[in-house]
């Protein structure tokens, strides 16, 4: 495991492990997005769940951890949840129940109206809108914050679906995932990718700074903090300098 900061990577996934607190940390799984899609006329294979699934599992087998963290967007939709978007969501609380996690933490993210309507259903669901734990402060990201406002060391956000954007020789434009990190006014940042198999990344050094999602993002210096690729297929990571020495 690649270690940055206050976390380390679990090679090579978009999924960290928080040692101290022995939890695994993942963010940004849009379940259900196949559905929603869909009826705005883009049709995909309904093969996200599965593949969610298999990746846990694989995580799993690396790193047993007791506890997990969703940090924000476990489903897709805005509104209320729709019947396959539920399906979905109910069976990835019953597979991480089967698991055996002892606490399953859930943060609301932007995309997740309603979802205390399933997680309600739980006793070992705990679900709240940010969460400190120890030296550690965990949000979505999606909310502003001051960074002088957090008394712990150590902040972890998601939201933005970091990437970076890479050119080929023929100028054809590739993204990989990435995770961000690095120390801002004392605090240790970092910035988680999305788990979604489908969903589209923001490229950190290629968008200006003003077309950032996060309003926290928004208001640091995101070219002085460094980013590790991930290389999911060839399980490798890919480490990258300050963002401002690759920004285009």
């Amino acid at each position: 495991m690649k270690k940055i900061d206050s976390i380390e990577i679990i090679e090579a996934y978009p999924a960290a492990y928080i040692k101290p607190l022995d939890t695994i940390i993942i963010a940004d799984l849009h379940l259900g997005y196949e559905t929603i899609a869909a009826e705005n006329g883009v049709f995909l294979p309904k093969i996200q769940y599965n593949k969610t699934i298999e990746k846990i599992k694989k995580i799993i087998n690396k790193i047993p951890a007791k506890n997990i963290i969703i940090n924000g967007d476990i489903k897709h939709e805005f509104s209320e949840t729709s019947y396959h978007e539920y399906k979905e969501v109910k069976n990835f609380f019953e597979f991480l129940n089967h698991i055996g996690f002892e606490k399953i933490i859930v943060l609301k993210g932007n995309h997740d109206n309603f979802i205390i309507n399933i997680t309600r259903k739980y006793d070992n669901i705990e679900l709240y809108d940010e969460i400190a734990i120890n030296n550690f402060f965990i949000t979505h990201g999606h909310k502003d914050k001051k960074l002088s406002e957090i008394k712990q060391e150590n902040i972890i956000l998601a939201h933005e679906h970091p990437s970076i954007g890479l050119y080929t020789d023929i100028g054809v434009k590739e993204k990989l995932k990435c995770f961000l990190y690095g120390k801002i006014k004392s605090k240790n940042i970092v910035v988680l990718p999305a788990f979604s198999y489908f969903a589209q990344g923001s490229d950190i050094n290629l968008i200006p700074k003003n077309e950032l999602l996060s309003p926290i993002l928004k208001k640091i210096d995101v070219d002085n903090l460094k980013a590790i690729g991930i290389l999911e297929d060839d399980e490798k990571l890919l480490e990258f300098p300050e963002i401002g020495k690759i920004r285009e």
